[in-house]
């Protein structure tokens, strides 16, 4: 199997475990997330601390929908806003404990975890150099 191939059967496991734990976090409730609210949090906790203007701008959204997502997950206490030390009129979305209690639960078995277990020493330092290009790409792409 060439190395295309493998990339992208990887990046499909990846993909689906993401799915498979988003949807696992949908519950019925008062707090229960919608599949687009876990979307939306897992979006801000990647973009690390982004205002509401960046987030978004990223998901191509209007301001009033970013806010009214916002508000929902502020409402059921997953992120909450930071005044910006930079700007102190904007805001910055913050995930809480709620929302780190919730993701460390999808991250304990992690694909790369699962790898990497799997490899040793010299095999993990090569991983390691793959996965810090595949970064690099992405930064590339503007992510």
């Amino acid at each position: 199997m060439s190395w295309k191939k493998s990339l992208a059967k990887f990046y499909k496991k990846i993909k689906l475990v993401i799915y498979k734990n988003m949807f696992s976090k949908i519950k019925d409730g008062e707090d229960a997330l919608t599949s687009s609210e876990y979307l939306c949090l897992e979006c801000i906790f990647l973009m690390d601390k982004p205002t509401i203007t960046e987030f978004a701008e990223f998901l191509d959204i209007s301001a009033p929908n970013a806010t009214y997502k916002i508000k929902q997950l502020i409402k059921k206490g997953f992120i909450s806003k930071e005044k910006s030390e930079k700007d102190k009129r904007e805001f910055l979305l913050v995930p809480t404990q709620k929302f780190f209690d919730l993701y460390q639960q999808k991250e304990d078995g992690t694909v790369v975890n699962d790898v990497k277990n799997n490899l040793d020493k010299k095999e993990t330092k090569r991983f390691d150099k793959i996965l810090k290009i595949l970064e690099g790409s992405s930064e590339k792409d503007g992510i």
